[in-house]
Parts: structure tokens; C-alpha cells; sequence
């Protein structure tokens, strides 16, 4: 997905939505919908915020992305069942995301959870 491509905030969320409906992730995983739902509305909170830092706000905006793309990344990987792949309960799934979305772009980026991350604004969501 391409920046310029994204007019705004709804835009970004509905590539997750998409995915995850073609997926049939909501259809048969209630409680990861609600988690979605509440990642969503979040997302659009901060981003209609103004914060007299707007580092604050992309940090809040990077750690529900971070959450996004790990929920998805897990989707990606679930064949028929996603609960059942995984040996986790929704609820299980939902309480990893939330820990460890904070080390998100730090491994995507080659760096280990025990490797401090260079300063950078994609680091900025961890706590």
C-alpha cells in the first residue's frame, strides 16, 4: 500500500478490513473482531487528535499499527482455523498481540527484543 494512495485514516483501516473479511477472520472469530473494532476506533481517535507533540501521536498511531500488522501477519499464516493453528484461544491471541506488538518493528527491521533499537520514528511505539 502506497502512501499516496491513502486519503486518510478509514482508508488505511479498511486494507486490514478487507483482508480480514476475505479471510473470514470476523465471521468466525467474534472476539478478534471486537479486538479489530476497538484497534480501529482507536486509530482514528488519535488520529483526529491534535497533540501538542506530534511524536506522542505517531507513537500511539505506530503501536495499533504494529498490533494491526501482527493480527494480520497471523491471518496470513492460518489455514482453516486460526485458533486452532496457533494451540491459542482468541483470547490468548489477542493478550500476545497487545504484549508484544511493542518489539514489532524492531524485529521486522533485523534487530533482536534484546538489541536497543536506533532512534528512529518506527521505533517510537515501544514503550
Amino acid at each position: 500500500m502506497q502512501a499516496r494512495k491513502i486519503y486518510n485514516a478509514t482508508d488505511y483501516l479498511a486494507y486490514f478490513q478487507k483482508e480480514l473479511n476475505q479471510r473470514e477472520v470476523f465471521q468466525h472469530f467474534p472476539k478478534i473482531y471486537v479486538y479489530f473494532q476497538e484497534l480501529s476506533e482507536t486509530f482514528l481517535a488519535v488520529f483526529n487528535k491534535k497533540y501538542e507533540n506530534l511524536f506522542v501521536q505517531w507513537a500511539k498511531l505506530l503501536a495499533i499499527d504494529a498490533q494491526l500488522q501482527i493480527l494480520l501477519e497471523l491471518c496470513n499464516h492460518g489455514k482453516d482455523d486460526l485458533v486452532t493453528d496457533l494451540g491459542l484461544t482468541e483470547e490468548e491471541i489477542i493478550a500476545m498481540i497487545r504484549k508484544e506488538h511493542r518489539f514489532f518493528y524492531r524485529e521486522i527491521t533485523g534487530l533482536k527484543v534484546t538489541q536497543k533499537p536506533k532512534v528512529g520514528l518506527i521505533y517510537m511505539s515501544e514503550e
